[in-house]
């Protein structure tokens, strides 16, 4: 996003999928076809813009330039404010900490502002450029939903793969360190799941609304927008169900591990114990230890420890305790 400019894009929409770049003074004296204006909200002229040239009510300014917005649709006799969040895909921050993205609509006049880089944004000048953009006011909206599905689409996708590597990575060796990038995945696809609900239910609301500019084609096309987010909804309810039950399995394998080990340590303590107290038996320092002077005392102590060592091995065999 460069910072420098309050206007970042402006288009007089054709009629035909494609749009005009304009000036701001053209686009304002504009009375027939729809345009499109999208502003830099961190600029200090937008705030100006938007109450001396657009008109727009103070209360909605300070909903459309708030730096924590969640979604949410007004409507009002002579214009409607629409906040929608999408996923963010700009480098650094994490893609859960979504882009805001606020429009003001007010007959055929359409105003954005988002204060980071928005892909939906960018997707819709890109069409407006290749002539498949919106040809008017209500597809901009149904086509701006859209964009947002398909930029949270693969946010998602990333989740689903990494829950797959993790299962995978459990059968074949659980480690104590999956649990922490377990943690990181359900928390993603929580706070994934906490903002889109909102959004679905804005957009909702937007498919049900009477307003004029849209039309039976645009309602279709949000209601298929509607759908696909609430199969987003129910995917990363999937994913954190599966990471639930991956949990559980992971803690399972360690803690049967950790049992095994136990056990197998167990089983030694028990088999030198008795070693342990023949040893220290024939190692005290006093008179009378049987074979202290004899040659071959030595090697018949070793056979004897080896002999009590084979024989609790076969007692415990015989026990089934390994």
């Amino acid at each position: 996003m460069d910072e420098t400019r309050a206007c970042l894009h402006c288009y007089r929409l054709d009629g035909k999928g494609g749009g005009v770049t304009c000036d701001l003074p053209s686009a304002m004296a504009e009375r027939e076809a729809p345009v499109w204006i999208h502003l830099n909200g961190h600029h200090v002229d937008t705030k100006k813009f938007l109450r001396e040239d657009a008109g727009i009510d103070p209360l909605l300014i300070k909903s459309m330039l708030a730096e924590e917005t969640r979604p949410r649709l007004e409507e009002t006799e002579q214009s409607t404010l629409l906040i929608l969040r999408g996923i963010n895909h700009n480098p650094g921050p994490e893609p859960e900490d979504l882009v805001s993205i606020r429009l003001w609509m007010s007959g055929h006049r359409i105003i954005t502002i988002s204060r980071r880089k928005a892909r939906a944004i960018a997707d819709l000048d890109e069409r407006l450029k290749q002539n498949r953009g919106p040809r008017k006011t209500g597809e901009f909206i149904s086509m701006l939903c859209m964009c947002l599905n398909d930029g949270i689409e693969p946010a998602l996708g990333a989740l689903e793969d990494s829950i797959d590597t993790l299962e995978d990575i459990s059968v074949d060796r659980p480690t104590p360190t999956l649990r922490g990038d377990l943690a990181g995945v359900r928390k993603q696809a929580t706070l994934f799941r906490r903002h889109l609900t909102p959004l679905r239910d804005v957009v909702s609301r937007l498919q049900k609304t009477d307003q004029v500019w849209l039309s039976p084609g645009d309602k279709w096309s949000l209601h298929d927008s509607l759908d696909r987010m609430t199969r987003f909804i129910e995917e990363l309810e999937s994913l954190r169900e599966r990471s639930l039950i991956l949990q559980d399995e992971i803690y399972s394998a360690l803690s049967a591990r950790l049992n095994r080990n136990i056990y197998l340590l167990s089983v030694i303590t028990v088999i030198f114990m008795p070693l342990t107290f023949l040893s220290g038996l024939l190692g005290m320092n006093v008179e009378g230890i049987p074979g202290a002077s004899h040659p071959q005392a030595f090697a018949a102590v070793c056979a004897m420890a080896g002999a009590i060592a084979l024989i609790q091995l076969y007692i415990f065999r015989r026990l089934k305790w390994f």
